[in-house]
């Protein structure tokens, strides 16, 4: 009996023992799979990380020449004024040295440009230069602009 009651009892242990390796086992086989997941995941930083530092750099050198081509582009169309062009802006009655001022303010550099004006862009630039449309038509900026310009392609 006593030999029957310790079988039982190593049996029982034995039972306990290879529960708890098998445990132990299925626990191992997660960490298994974790590990290979996350050594797949930083392979695949590592990958994107590549790419992305591959794809700023192309894309930087594309801006990079972009921009020196355009600042060439911007070069070569800066040519010299014509003579008729030299002529400043004050020459025409009505624009004084704040009206000049404003209309450099506003990209209006060339007696050329004054003459191109439409009415709408008249109305469009009055304010941004604090003058009134109606006083830029009344002193016929755009007409003394042109006769400027005809004077000076006259010569």
């Amino acid at each position: 009996m006593r030999v029957r009651k310790e079988l039982t009892e190593k049996s029982t242990e034995l039972r306990k023992t290879i529960s708890e390796r098998n445990t132990l086992r299925a626990r191992l086989v997660r960490a298994e799979s974790s590990a290979r997941e996350l050594s797949s995941a930083f392979r695949a930083e590592a990958q994107l990380r590549t790419q992305f530092v591959d794809a700023h750099a192309a894309s930087s050198a594309a801006l990079r020449a972009r921009v020196a081509e355009l600042e060439a582009a911007l070069t070569a169309t800066k040519s010299e004024p014509k003579p008729s062009e030299q002529v400043g802006l004050r020459r025409i009655r009505g624009i004084g040295p704040a009206y000049e001022r404003a209309l450099l303010g506003i990209g209006l550099t060339q007696i050329a440009q004054i003459a191109a004006l439409t009415p709408e862009e008249i109305a469009r630039i009055a304010p941004l230069i604090k003058a009134q449309a109606d006083r830029i038509q009344r002193d016929d900026w755009v007409g003394q602009a042109q006769r400027l310009l005809d004077e000076g392609s006259a010569k």
